[in-house]
């Protein structure tokens, strides 16, 4: 037979041993799972780096070039902005000239008052909407780093302008990219690369190992009898070749049809308000097809590598495999110090990816660890049940003392599900500390004190004007710090101080003390950081003419909550062209959650998707395990009449080693992550909980697996084998 005959019928033989072996229809499927989850895996990652690149590209179209002398056509400001927890940039223009350049988005120059909206920002609501004058329109895809991106263009009036505030521009377009947009208040390219490798790229290796040694001991056998009968290492991969292809074909097909929605129109992508832009994954197309085409590859190449390698010269008599791999025991414990201590003496810059990667190969190893540690326990487990008579603590004993190759593809998917959801839940409490403290104060001190603050003049601030469009019974203070003292004085006229129950401070500043429910909470959290508030005479709007920034306290004499957005609104029509508006005990931590929560919403996200993996990971392999285990405890269950033999064996060879591996796994995390700055509580809390679902995971498999071994016991019958 010719070589091209030969070859096709060795792909006949592959693809028909593939249906009748053991466990054949579940390496079917997971050969086919793990080719989707792999392709989908570097789709992802290829379609995230190109909407990087298209965001960056925007955001350098639409910032300003700087105009020589006497050449500028308009006038640009970018302000910083927050709603909803989320931050965003509010940009105010003023054309100087009637051609002057239009911004990226804009159709025409809104007139003095207006302003233009994202399309996402706008849905937010009326009351956002009216906040920077009457809206007029929404800002094109072409002017948004993403469709999903909140952002505003300002015109000012005439009496708010500020143009010495203002960067005077000749047109738009860089070719840097700069700190303005979306990317600024979202997780960053390095940080994103870093979580979606350790959380969803490494649960996809994961599962292509995984996949290409399910049912691995029958096809470790069928390899050996290949060899005897003189198969070359060519023939013996063609074989496995026919065996695996039609698997991993539909699983880059399933993955092409999965992927396609984001080549035809907009994708929101759940939990973190984000939406890829079409034209940003249509950049990627080239890279997505040749993704589609060599991650298969990759895929049939490690099922063909990850066979046993055929040793001339030696015996093909069935051998127990090697008891422990020392290489792998040896290298643990230099990554596991390593990566702590590695983080320490890094770079700063550099911590991060040294603590990532380190943490992704200690996980990776532990497997083999727990694998020899448990198979050493072996022989002692053996030797008790034999003592004992106990039939399944025997069984289960000399299973595990065959190797640790078995016990290490088992538990493999829990220890790696049991480190990656608890360094994500650590790192989520990590980012969103700051939050939770922003948020205690705001629920504490609620928008009945609100902060008015401006870096911009304040020249013709009319604070009157201010507090009649804020309502009736709506008072608006002064606020001074002296710089050399550190004292923060509040200044009102005394009718407004007999308002809010203080006594009008006629001979000078006194510490502020006073019956006003909301002004008293904002002063019990300001002592409670060590600064002291005082009450000055004075007049407000005078004093916030006279002030390098101005800045407003507002509060209602009978203490009601007040609305951010009108407060907003006034502000910016009678007090400056931008201002912000904010809780008052939280002055100088504008904005301190919204990166917080995206990264947090961000990480959930890719925590999900790789936990979801590793939970089909952990399920194949486990199935595997367990129909390999009922054919073989078959005579086991017939000669001892006992059908609760399957649930004896489960316990010891399933359950021990799965508890085992995941409170290993909790306690190499939480030395793992030291070097994070995370409160102890936080991680113990997370820790905790991953570590108790993990057990409960371990307990379901220990008897899914007893169910299935004692279904496939039932149908066992002796064979001439």
């Amino acid at each position: 037979m010719n070589g091209g005959g030969l070859r096709w019928r060795l792909l006949r033989m592959g693809r028909a041993a593939s249906r009748a072996a053991e466990a054949g229809r579940i390496r079917y499927f997971a050969l086919f799972a793990a080719t989707t989850v792999s392709v989908l895996a570097v789709c992802g990652f290829l379609l995230a780096a190109s909407s990087f690149d298209g965001r960056a590209e925007r955001s350098q179209a639409r910032w300003p070039q700087a105009a020589a002398p006497g050449s500028a056509t308009l006038l640009w400001r970018a302000t910083l902005a927050s709603v909803d927890d989320r931050q965003y940039d509010v940009v105010y223009v003023e054309p100087l000239v009637s051609d002057a350049p239009l911004p990226p988005g804009l159709s025409r120059w809104p007139k003095p008052g207006e302003a233009v909206l994202s399309p996402a920002l706008k849905a937010v609501g009326p009351e956002v909407r009216a906040e920077y004058g009457q809206t007029v329109g929404t800002i094109a895809p072409e002017g948004l780093e993403s469709p999903s991106e909140y952002f505003a263009y300002v015109r000012p009036t005439a009496e708010r302008l500020d143009p010495d505030a203002m960067t005077r521009a000749s047109g738009f377009g860089v070719s840097w990219t700069p700190s303005l947009g979306e990317h600024m208040y979202n997780f960053g390219s390095k940080e994103f690369y870093w979580a979606f490798l350790a959380l969803v790229g490494l649960p996809a290796g994961l599962f292509v190992v995984i996949a290409a040694r399910v049912g691995a001991a029958a096809r470790d056998r069928r390899t050996a009898i290949l060899t005897a009968l003189g198969a070359s290492g060519t023939a013996r991969a063609w074989f496995t070749v026919g065996e695996a292809c039609l698997p991993i074909a539909l699983g880059a097909a399933t993955a092409l049809v999965a992927v396609a929605p984001v080549l035809l129109t907009d994708v929101s992508l759940p939990v973190v308000d984000f939406v890829l832009y079409v034209p940003d994954a249509r950049a990627a197309l080239p890279v997505l097809m040749g993704a589609a085409l060599g991650v298969p590859l990759a895929v049939l190449a490690a099922v063909v590598l990850l066979q046993p390698r055929s040793r001339p010269g030696t015996s093909t008599r069935p051998v127990a495999a090697k008891r422990r791999r020392e290489w792998m025991l040896w290298l643990f414990p230099v990554a596991l110090f390593g990566t702590v201590r590695g983080t320490d003496l890094a770079p700063y810059d550099l911590r991060l990816p040294v603590l990532a990667v380190g943490s992704v190969i200690t996980l990776a190893l532990l497997p083999g660890v727990a694998g020899a540690v448990v198979s050493a326990a072996g022989p002692v487990l053996a030797r008790c049940g034999a003592a004992r008579g106990r039939v399944g603590m025997l069984v289960a004993g000399r299973r595990l003392a065959v190797g640790a190759r078995p016990v290490a593809r088992l538990v493999a998917a829990v220890v790696v599900a049991v480190g990656l959801a608890a360094q994500g839940q650590i790192a989520i409490s990590l980012f969103t500390d700051m939050s939770d403290r922003v948020h205690a104060v705001e629920e504490h001190l609620g928008t009945s004190v609100l902060r008015v603050s401006t870096t911009l003049s304040t020249d013709t601030a009319d604070v009157a004007s201010f507090e009649r469009d804020l309502g009736a019974g709506v008072r608006a203070l002064a606020v001074t710090k002296d710089s050399r003292s550190g004292r923060t004085d509040l200044v009102a006229s005394c009718p407004v101080w007999r308002d809010l129950g203080v006594e009008c401070p006629d001979a000078g500043p006194v510490e502020l003390r006073t019956r006003h429910a909301g002004l008293a909470r904002a002063v019990e959290l300001e002592r409670s950081v060590g600064a002291r508030l005082y009450a000055r005479t004075g007049n407000v709007t005078e004093t916030v003419r006279r002030g390098d920034e101005a800045a407003l306290v507002v509060l209602a004499a009978d203490g009601r909550q007040l609305a951010l957005s009108r407060v907003h609104r006034a502000a910016n029509a009678h007090v400056a062209m931008a201002t912000t508006v904010q809780v008052f005990a939280m002055a100088g931590t504008f904005g301190g959650s919204g990166e917080g929560i995206a990264a947090q919403r961000w990480l959930e996200l890719l925590s999900v998707a790789g936990v979801l993996v590793i939970v089909v990971v952990a399920g194949i392999g486990s199935v595997a395990q367990f129909v390999r285990a009922g054919r073989e405890l078959g005579p086991v269950s017939v000669l001892s009449g006992n059908g609760r033999v399957y649930y004896a064996v489960s316990v010891w060879s399933l359950l021990a080693p799965t508890a085992f591996a995941v409170c290993a796994a909790v306690a190499v995390t939480w030395y793992v992550t030291t070097p994070l700055m995370a409160d102890s509580a936080d991680r113990l809390s997370a820790l905790s909980a991953v570590g108790a679902a993990g057990l409960a995971c371990a307990a379901v498999m220990a008897w899914w697996g007893a169910r299935t071994a004692s279904a496939a016991g039932r149908v066992w019958r002796p064979r001439n084998d």
